[in-house]
């Protein structure tokens, strides 16, 4: 039997158990980002004990700050915890070529192979649920991307202080302080705070609060970060008055908050509902319309002509945004309509554009489906032209006794900057 089979790099199991704090830290640098924040930072250094996952998170504006943050990291340890760091584990990034460092305090240090993150995956792992972290917080606040520095800052102390499944649901905090943490005085990022204004030179006229945006906590300070909605001026205070369901960059979401967006937020309403600056009228009838006329009169994409039927398990439920969008719920056969459960009278205008946009376009979900497609028949003939290109495979005998691996396509759509399918 003639085969195909793929030169894959493999790896041996990493059976390497920790038994205490610091015996194994992992480090990586996520960046650069393309938006810097308000100090500049576009980079942040990432730092992982083994045994408890406690995380830490440094911010950094070059990459040649790293050397001068394990210098102190290492420090830190001692002066804390009475530890030393016996290896450190990185990929194979020059910042991380420290060999003063690692001889004098005796580390061990252990790198991946170039182009092989996969051997580094605890920290890899760690800022994919960082970032999926800080999108949740990013988008529910709707705070600037330049605050983002904050945001990330935050999301490392919720994951810091909450049980994790990685671990048997143990909390990092408490395996790494031996103490439960205290999270009464966790808050909502972004919410509405009204600050105490100080005493000083402050006459019977003058207003007693500062309308502010809370931003997190500052190690080592009992105070909250705060940003001045006014001034914009960030800085810390300790009497505070929160309302936590209230965010006041939703209330001026309906103004984009650069060119950018407002580039951004124009194509795609443009290109799905008609809605300009001129016209703000959007109604649920306009988005059917302008969905119905697109999959009518686009000539230039051609979708598959054969009948799709929906799981009869599914019958009583509205499963997909755009389906939704289409049917009146009051006069459909729907047990389950979707809008008893979800509304978006929260979302503003232009969100409601992009969600439409977004779920209008369906992805297929085999290839029997993907190749009545042209696009899609072209992207998968590239897609295989480049595997050929880098020489992925080579044609072998099947050894006696072993079976072949099958594979399979993924589908995914993604999207430019402008909404569109890229």
């Amino acid at each position: 039997m003639i085969i195909v089979t793929m030169l894959n790099n493999i790896f041996s199991d990493n059976n390497f158990v920790t038994h205490y704090i610091f015996e194994l830290i992992h480090l990586d640098i996520w960046g650069p980002f393309s938006v810097a924040s308000v100090h500049g930072h576009r980079y942040f250094l990432t730092v992982i004990d083994d045994f408890s996952r406690h995380t830490w998170v440094f911010l950094m504006k070059n990459k040649s700050e790293t050397r001068f943050i394990l210098d102190n990291f290492v420090i830190y340890i001692w002066n804390q915890f009475n530890r030393c760091i016996k290896i450190m584990r990185t990929d194979n990034g020059s910042e991380f070529n420290y060999k003063e460092l690692y001889d004098k305090f005796d580390i061990m240090h252990q790198t991946s192979c170039v182009e092989t993150p996969q051997q580094n995956v605890v920290v890899e792992r760690k800022h994919q649920h960082i970032l999926n972290i800080a999108r949740s917080i990013m988008f529910h606040s709707n705070m600037p991307k330049q605050y983002w520095s904050y945001v990330v800052c935050h999301a490392i102390f919720i994951i810091n202080h909450i049980p994790s499944a990685t671990m048997q649901f143990q909390i990092a905090y408490e395996l790494l302080d031996k103490q439960k943490p205290n999270i009464s005085f966790l808050k909502v990022f972004g919410c509405l705070c009204f600050v105490s204004t100080l005493t000083n030179n402050r006459n019977e006229f003058d207003p007693r609060s500062r309308k502010c945006i809370f931003l997190g906590f500052k190690a080592g300070v009992k105070g909250y970060i705060m940003l001045d909605v006014k001034t914009r001026e960030i800085f810390i205070s300790r009497d505070v008055i929160f309302h936590e369901d209230t965010f006041v960059q939703k209330e001026n979401s309906e103004e984009p908050t650069s060119a950018f967006e407002h580039d951004f937020w124009q194509a795609i309403c443009e290109n799905t509902c008609g809605y300009t600056n001129d016209n703000k009228q959007l109604e649920e009838e306009i988005h059917a319309d302008k969905i119905n006329a697109d999959e009518n009169t686009n000539e230039d994409v051609r979708r598959s002509t054969r009948q799709r039927k929906e799981p009869s398990y599914l019958k009583d439920y509205h499963h997909q945004i755009s389906n939704s969008m289409k049917v009146n719920t009051k006069n459909a056969k729907v047990k389950y309509p979707i809008d008893s459960v979800l509304s978006y009278d929260h979302i503003n205008k232009k969100q409601l554009c992009l969600i439409t946009f977004v779920s209008s376009h369906i992805e297929p979900k085999s290839y029997e489906e993907a190749s009545q497609i042209p696009e899609w028949k072209k992207v998968m003939q590239d897609e295989i032209n480049a595997l050929k290109d880098n020489k992925t495979w080579i044609i072998t005998k099947l050894p006696p006794g072993k079976t072949s691996i099958g594979c399979r396509w993924v589908y995914k759509l993604k999207f430019n900057a402008k909404g569109e399918i890229e």
